[in-house]
Protein backbone atom coordinates (compact mmCIF):
# COMPACT_ATOMS: atom_id res chain seq x y z
CA UNK A 1 0.00 0.00 0.00
CA UNK A 2 1.32 3.20 -0.41
CA UNK A 3 -0.18 7.30 0.70
CA UNK A 4 -2.05 7.33 -2.63
CA UNK A 5 -3.63 4.03 -3.01
CA UNK A 6 -4.44 4.54 0.78
CA UNK A 7 -6.26 7.83 0.20
CA UNK A 8 -8.21 6.78 -2.81
CA UNK A 9 -9.26 3.38 -0.44
CA UNK A 10 -10.45 5.62 1.61
CA UNK A 11 -12.43 7.71 -0.78
CA UNK A 12 -13.75 4.76 -2.39
CA UNK A 13 -15.01 3.58 1.01
CA UNK A 14 -16.25 6.81 2.87
CA UNK A 15 -16.22 9.30 0.48
CA UNK A 16 -18.54 11.11 -1.91
CA UNK A 17 -19.23 11.69 -5.56
CA UNK A 18 -18.44 15.71 -6.24
CA UNK A 19 -17.93 17.52 -9.05
CA UNK A 20 -14.39 20.28 -9.32
CA UNK A 21 -14.89 23.08 -11.60
CA UNK A 22 -12.76 26.10 -12.83
CA UNK A 23 -14.29 28.81 -15.52
CA UNK A 24 -12.38 29.91 -17.89
CA UNK A 25 -12.49 32.75 -20.53
CA UNK A 26 -13.92 36.46 -19.30
CA UNK A 27 -16.91 37.52 -21.34
CA UNK A 28 -17.79 33.65 -22.89
CA UNK A 29 -17.05 32.02 -19.72
CA UNK A 30 -16.78 27.72 -19.87
CA UNK A 31 -17.02 25.65 -17.29
CA UNK A 32 -13.93 22.28 -17.02
CA UNK A 33 -15.59 20.16 -14.65
CA UNK A 34 -13.45 17.16 -13.22
CA UNK A 35 -15.40 14.84 -10.80
CA UNK A 36 -13.60 13.46 -8.12
CA UNK A 37 -14.53 11.26 -5.18
CA UNK A 38 -14.09 13.55 -2.15
CA UNK A 39 -13.88 13.13 1.81
CA UNK A 40 -16.45 15.90 2.83
CA UNK A 41 -17.30 17.33 6.18
CA UNK A 42 -18.35 20.30 8.19
CA UNK A 43 -15.96 22.46 10.61
CA UNK A 44 -16.31 22.30 14.65
CA UNK A 45 -17.17 25.54 16.42
CA UNK A 46 -13.59 25.24 17.82
CA UNK A 47 -12.44 25.20 14.34
CA UNK A 48 -13.51 28.05 13.51
CA UNK A 49 -10.86 30.50 13.08
CA UNK A 50 -8.36 32.26 10.73
CA UNK A 51 -10.82 33.01 8.05
CA UNK A 52 -13.36 29.89 8.48
CA UNK A 53 -16.49 30.90 9.05
CA UNK A 54 -19.53 28.58 10.05
CA UNK A 55 -20.88 27.31 7.04
CA UNK A 56 -17.88 26.84 5.74
CA UNK A 57 -17.19 23.10 4.31
CA UNK A 58 -13.68 21.20 4.62
CA UNK A 59 -13.29 19.26 1.39
CA UNK A 60 -10.32 16.10 1.03
CA UNK A 61 -9.31 15.20 -2.48
CA UNK A 62 -7.25 12.61 -4.39
CA UNK A 63 -5.03 14.25 -6.53
CA UNK A 64 -6.04 10.28 -8.89
CA UNK A 65 -8.93 11.84 -10.30
CA UNK A 66 -7.59 15.43 -10.96
CA UNK A 67 -4.26 13.93 -12.72
CA UNK A 68 -6.27 11.17 -14.90
CA UNK A 69 -8.29 13.57 -16.42
CA UNK A 70 -6.22 16.08 -16.91
CA UNK A 71 -7.89 18.63 -14.87
CA UNK A 72 -7.99 21.74 -15.63
CA UNK A 73 -5.70 21.51 -19.57
CA UNK A 74 -4.18 23.79 -21.30
CA UNK A 75 -1.75 24.37 -18.55
CA UNK A 76 1.86 22.64 -18.01
CA UNK A 77 2.41 21.50 -14.97
CA UNK A 78 6.09 21.95 -13.71
CA UNK A 79 8.08 19.13 -11.94
CA UNK A 80 7.70 19.13 -8.93
CA UNK A 81 4.66 20.90 -8.52
CA UNK A 82 4.64 24.65 -7.58
CA UNK A 83 2.84 26.91 -5.51
CA UNK A 84 1.23 27.58 -9.12
CA UNK A 85 0.33 24.22 -9.96
CA UNK A 86 -3.10 24.56 -12.37
CA UNK A 87 -4.23 20.90 -10.51
CA UNK A 88 -4.47 22.69 -7.56
CA UNK A 89 -8.33 24.53 -7.12
CA UNK A 90 -7.35 28.11 -6.63
CA UNK A 91 -9.85 30.80 -4.66
CA UNK A 92 -12.79 31.13 -6.71
CA UNK A 93 -12.97 27.27 -8.09
CA UNK A 94 -16.41 25.34 -7.43
CA UNK A 95 -16.95 22.46 -5.86
CA UNK A 96 -20.65 21.13 -6.94
CA UNK A 97 -21.65 19.05 -3.58
CA UNK A 98 -24.64 16.93 -3.88
CA UNK A 99 -26.09 19.56 -6.56
CA UNK A 100 -24.98 22.69 -4.81
CA UNK A 101 -21.79 25.08 -6.31
CA UNK A 102 -19.51 26.03 -3.69
CA UNK A 103 -16.46 28.20 -3.99
CA UNK A 104 -13.16 27.22 -3.20
CA UNK A 105 -11.76 29.85 -0.37
CA UNK A 106 -8.72 28.06 0.37
CA UNK A 107 -6.36 25.23 -1.11
CA UNK A 108 -3.63 23.55 0.79
CA UNK A 109 -1.93 20.74 -1.44
CA UNK A 110 0.17 17.92 -0.14
CA UNK A 111 2.71 16.50 -2.31
CA UNK A 112 5.68 13.66 -1.47
CA UNK A 113 8.29 13.51 -2.76
CA UNK A 114 7.43 16.03 -5.67
CA UNK A 115 4.17 14.34 -6.38
CA UNK A 116 0.88 15.93 -5.75
CA UNK A 117 -1.19 13.69 -3.67
CA UNK A 118 -3.93 14.93 -1.43
CA UNK A 119 -5.70 18.25 -1.82
CA UNK A 120 -7.52 20.10 1.32
CA UNK A 121 -10.03 22.45 0.24
CA UNK A 122 -11.76 25.09 2.52
CA UNK A 123 -15.25 25.70 0.58
CA UNK A 124 -17.87 28.24 1.32
CA UNK A 125 -21.58 28.58 0.33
Amino acid sequence: MTFQSDLDQFLAADGQDVILRRLTGTTNQVAVDCPCRAFVRGYQPKELAGGIIQGDTHVILSATDIIRAQWPGGEPVTNPPTATDPRVPRKGDRVIIEGKARTVEYASPTSVNGILHRIDLTVRG
